[in-house]
């Protein structure tokens, strides 16, 4: 293996590894740790996921990446000029599908600057109170109850709204349950609790509030511009993995004919990356069902939009990664099978709904501290041992492991 590829391959990931640290730094430094606490738990797949997970992905698909390099430089029919004509129709994708994604007009609270958010308040002033119910609370307060709410229960499910009438079924305001509502109310012991319509026309007031503030720029956010700028680089981050795993599979001979003394270490890094990966959709569904307790069901459009077919892309990805580990092994189909099944099984059981509440609950928008530094600590540990031959000796007790 070429020591240009794999210095193409260290540069290139360098770079990517160094913007997913970036935005979340600018984060903490912006609005404070506590405050950004807040907003990393809200986005835990943006602020959470690639600083850690994805690092981890990164530092998997190293030795993969540099495989897939060498071999289109060194040993494919025009191999170099497919890949250069490959790697820009990639970027162009990426820098499209985020222009599309950062044009969505439904903003965060993180993407307002810090004093505009201190000098906002709930609506109408001094509300609160039973008596005189907010028409939408403060927006720095909506997404700290949030938070608090859901590091008490598993998941928020239960406080979505039905804010579109159905026209086939009549409704029934006896069976309309009152609840709380994060985007109108103060929470305390015995706070006030909403009706669908109350709560829905707060949760637009809340929203609308976001956006206007927004259409200034002068009250954006240095997080916002950052991650701006660099959203293209985390889409084109998934594309790579995912043309990798697409050529590896596809010729596997070739890699295993080309690297015959790598191809252990290749598969093992190929499914630490996509154990590490499996957790993005997961995170992402859990953004979902915090945002749609916040802003409601009835917020459409942007990242949140993509997210279940972008979770059906990752369950092929998936696939197609086992495809490429497992072939060679007939003695481990069956093994792969059988886990494969039990997987299944405990995926039915729990249900996906429950499994995208026990993300949202430790590593979602209610994780506290130690889990987010658990999280930390466990993702340094995978970088370090998979890009360290003396910490992978340590880990596996082998020789072999260099």
């Amino acid at each position: 293996m070429s020591l240009g590829a794999r210095l193409f391959v260290f540069f290139v990931y360098l770079l990517l590894g160094l913007s997913f640290l970036a935005v979340p730094a600018v984060l903490v430094w912006e609005f404070g740790l506590d405050r950004a606490m807040d907003f990393a738990t809200f986005d835990s797949h943006l602020f959470l996921f690639f600083p850690t997970l994805g690092l981890v992905a990164l530092a998997a698909f190293y030795l993969p990446s540099c495989a897939f390099v060498d071999m289109y430089w060194r040993h494919v029919t025009l191999g170099p000029i497919r890949f250069l004509v490959g790697l820009a129709v990639l970027a162009a994708a990426a820098v499209h599908i985020a222009s599309g994604l950062a044009a969505n007009p439904h903003r965060s609270v993180w993407d307002i600057e810090p004093a505009t958010l201190a000098a906002d308040k709930s609506q109408p002033a001094g509300c609160g109170g039973e008596a005189r119910p907010c028409e939408r609370i403060a927006l720095i307060d909506g997404i700290a109850n949030l938070r608090e709410v859901s590091q008490r229960r598993l998941g928020v499910r239960e406080f979505y709204r039905a804010c579109q009438a159905e026209p086939l079924i009549e409704p029934d305001a006896a069976e309309e349950a009152r609840r709380f509502c994060f985007a109108s109310t103060p929470l305390s012991a015995t706070p006030r609790l909403s009706n669908d319509t109350e709560c829905c026309q707060a949760q637009r007031r809340y929203q609308t509030a976001i956006d206007t503030y927004y259409q200034d720029p002068t009250q954006q956010s240095i997080t916002g511009r950052v991650h701006k700028l660099l959203l293209p680089g985390k889409v084109f981050f998934l594309f790579i993995l995912l043309a990798i795993s697409v050529m590896l599979t596809f010729r596997h001979s070739g890699v295993k004919r080309h690297y015959p003394d790598r191809v252990s270490r290749i598969e093992l890094c190929v499914l630490v990356g996509a154990a590490a990966m499996i957790f993005f959709p997961l995170m992402s569904q859990g953004y979902v069902q915090s945002a749609d307790a916040l802003f409601g069901v009835q917020q459409k459009g942007g990242f949140r939009s993509i997210v279940t077919m972008m979770s059906f892309l990752f369950g092929a990805w998936a696939m197609l990664l086992l495809l490429f580990s497992f072939r060679q092994h007939d003695q481990d189909l069956e093994l792969a099978a059988k886990l494969a099944g039990v997987a299944a099984s405990t995926i039915a059981v729990f249900k996906y709904d429950i499994l995208v509440s026990i993300i949202v609950r430790y590593i979602g928008s209610g994780a506290d501290e130690f889990s987010v530094l658990l999280l930390a600590a466990l993702a340094l540990i995978a970088v370090i041992v998979l890009l360290s031959p003396l910490a992978r000796r340590i880990a596996v007790g082998s020789d072999t492991a260099a």
